[in-house]
């Protein structure tokens, strides 16, 4: 047992910290958790955001909860009958719901015309320019819009609300809304948590068996950053972390890349035996501290989320460097290669490498003009695929309602409105429908004001808009387009709104808390990327004290770095909340393979016996990292696949450069060179 004293340690720490995870982790999928300011534990009333604060006075004001969105389709139209009569009996049964406060929709909305006259629908109410976000032009199409009762969870109302359609099929119903994407996004941390580290670590055991063949390696290359991530996981929870769709990435990024540390060991020790402590011990330090550094970068950024992150997974790579150290060594040390069942890699021609150095230098020429065409932001329904259910209603809002986001505008008064102010909130209305990016604006002007305010104590539909004698609310639809320039368009309306000076307005959206993410986004970017490939140069200088082999070493690093955004704009992918950690990951992870082959070719000082050394344990661990991230691409989010397909694209191309270019511009550090292609064969075997 006092030999594996390290090994107990380990187990114990990971089974009391995973009892900590399991009872104190918590979850939030919401978008908040980006927002500059926002920390775990404290309410949405304590942070200190002016969009916030304004969205929350008007919610509370008019004592919203979130609201929800059906969507509802019809073969034909809505002005048949027989759909009236299921409608009126849908939008019945819905307000009988506990948790719904009200229901807007074209059968209780106040026009000036009434088209619905208990039985059908009037053709006409598609001309009505204050029906546009409520009934297509076409009449096929309908929404309800559900204002549930405030609570900290509406997901069992959205239960409700779910269960009710089910009996309405036959109208393709969709529900679209912000606790709609938490829903959807909760389940995907859940899943992230659970399902896909569970897949990556048989695809990285494929992977890892197929170069070693030996099983107990393969595995304990996999469970020792397993128990890292529980005792992670654990501690945070302790301090009060939460899980979001940021800092649930942990798990995956440790699996992956801790797994290859493991497996360096492994390799060592059927080189070195029992010094392999001692040999193995500065590469694969500095892979982790390098791969550290990348995730430390997020240190810098001011989204609370990106420093939980870095903070989570270099912790977590630095206990499973300890824990290689010290139980892998009570695990490994008299293991044996098996060399009848091993690939290792020799050295013959250089036309791979220099055909791959004249690509690069060819695409950077051409990157200059590349990059500025990436666009920027963060768009939560843009996580979803567009045959999901979130795709699909985002699609019909868009292109049969011009609908993305509503933006309220509070108007208040310190005295009573009258009947003259009801032409001067039309004025209003008139100056808002005509800002730029704005589709529609619904306010019930048929009746004048004070009137209005007494009917709301009767008629729902109406305090959607009416808090009180002194205080109402406009809703402005805006497209899409304007929803990503969110903050112009705030922008737009309070120049709309200056000379209404008898009013005090509050505009309130939650496009404009979106923007202010999305305002971070690039800054944030450049911050972690550029703190990252510095730190990292310096820790290459201080591991290797030579300038030009530091230089040399960092050179496939600054070009992943670089092909990141070239394979972003090929893609199409936004630069967004989960793209934009990508770059400094990369540099930390692509980083090692420069460092494993320069600390052997300075033992060695022959660059084709280096290659030999470490050219499959290195082609296997970037093979791992890919088959290991790729599957998170088998997420519904692109969120997780876009972040998945760069991190494959970055480490292909990583290895690559190291493996093949990288020894061509390292043979002139060296004195005896046999550099070139790289071929792969069977130890003792012919040549494959």
């Amino acid at each position: 047992m006092k030999r594996y004293r390290a090994t107990v340690l380990f187990l114990l720490l990971s089974l009391i910290f995973g009892a900590f995870a399991f009872f104190k982790g918590k979850i939030n999928a919401d978008y908040i958790v980006f927002l500059p300011g926002y920390e775990p534990g404290l309410t949405i009333q304590q942070i200190d955001n002016e969009d916030l604060r304004a969205l929350l006075r008007v919610s509370e004001r008019f004592s919203d909860g979130t609201q929800v969105v059906l969507i509802l389709q019809s073969e034909d139209t809505f002005f048949r009958e027989e759909d009236v009569s299921e409608l009126v009996k849908l939008q019945e049964e819905l307000l009988k719901l506990e948790g719904l406060k009200t229901v807007l929709s074209v059968l209780n909305y106040t026009f000036r015309t009434p088209y619905f006259n208990g039985r059908t629908i009037d053709e006409r109410i598609t001309k009505d320019p204050e029906a546009k976000s409520l009934i297509s032009e076409d009449g096929k199409y309908i929404l309800l819009n559900c204002m549930l009762q405030p609570t900290e969870d509406a997901r069992p109302i959205l239960r409700r609300i779910e269960s009710v359609l089910k009996n309405y099929q036959k109208y393709s119903p969709l529900v679209f809304g912000q606790i709609v994407i938490n829903d959807s996004l909760f389940s995907e941390i859940i899943k992230q948590i659970l399902v896909y580290p569970a897949l990556m670590f048989l695809a990285i055991l494929v992977v890892f068996w197929l170069q070693t063949r030996s099983l107990k390696a393969s595995l304990l290359s996999l469970f020792i950053p397993l128990l890292a991530t529980v005792i992670v996981y654990g501690f945070s929870a302790l301090l009060g972390v939460e899980l979001n769709v940021m800092t649930v990435m942990c798990v995956s990024f440790l699996l992956v890349i801790g797994s290859a540390y493991g497996l360096h060991f492994y390799n060592g020790v059927v080189r070195f035996g029992k010094d392999v402590r001692k040999k193995m011990f500065r590469p694969i330090f500095f892979s982790m501290f390098t791969t550290a550094i990348g995730f430390l970068s997020f240190l810098f950024v001011k989204i609370t989320a990106f420093r939980q992150l870095g903070l989570m997974v270099s912790s977590g790579l630095g206990l499973i460097f300890l824990m290689i150290f010290t139980a892998g060594y009570e695990l490994y040390y008299n293991e044996k290669k098996q060399y009848s069942n091993t690939f290792t890699f020799k050295l013959k021609n250089q036309v791979i490498g220099k055909i791959l150095i004249f690509a690069v230098l060819l695409v950077a020429v051409m990157t200059p003009f590349l990059l500025p065409r990436i666009q920027i932001g963060m768009d939560q329904a843009s996580y979803f695929s567009k045959n999901s259910e979130i795709g699909r209603a985002m699609k019909i809002l868009t292109e049969q309602f011009s609908y993305r986001e509503p933006v309220y505008i509070m108007i208040e008064k310190e005295s009573f409105f009258t009947v003259k102010d009801s032409e001067r909130i039309r004025q209003i209305l008139q100056r808002i429908d005509a800002v730029e990016g704005v589709t529609s604006v619904q306010f019930p002007i048929s009746y004048p004001i004070p009137t209005l305010a007494m009917l709301s104590r009767v008629q729902p539909a109406i305090s959607y808009f009416i808090a009180d004698g002194k205080t109402v609310r406009i809703v402005a639809n805006i497209t899409d387009d304007a929803y990503r320039q969110a903050g112009k368009v705030k922008e737009r309306m309070n120049d709309a709104l200056k000379e209404f000076t008898e009013y005090r307005f509050t505009l309130a959206s939650t496009s404009f808390i979106v923007d202010q993410i999305n305002s971070q986004i690039l800054k944030s970017q450049l911050q972690s990327l550029f703190t990252s490939l510095i730190l990292i140069f310096l820790a290459i200088l201080i591991a290797f004290r030579n300038m030009s082999l530091s230089v040399t070493v960092a050179v496939p690093v600054f070009l992943t770095a670089l092909f990141n955004f070239v394979f972003m704009y090929l893609m199409k992918l936004r630069l967004d909340i989960a793209t934009s950690i990508v770059a400094s990951i990369l540099v930390g992870l692509v980083v090692d393979y420069s460092i494993h082959l320069a600390h052997d070719l300075r033992l060695t000082r022959d660059i084709s016996k280096t290659i030999t050394n470490i050219g499959m344990p290195v082609l296997t661990n970037a093979l791992g990292l890919i088959a290991g991230f790729s599957l998170m691409s088998l997420s519904k989010l692109a969120l997780f696949r876009d972040v998945s397909l760069l991190l494959a694209l970055g480490i292909a191309f990583g290895v690559s450069f190291t493996i093949f270019s990288e020894p061509l511009i390292m043979q002139r550090l060296v004195k005896r060179v046999e550099a070139g292609q790289v071929l792969v064969k069977r130890e003792g075997g012919n040549k494959e």
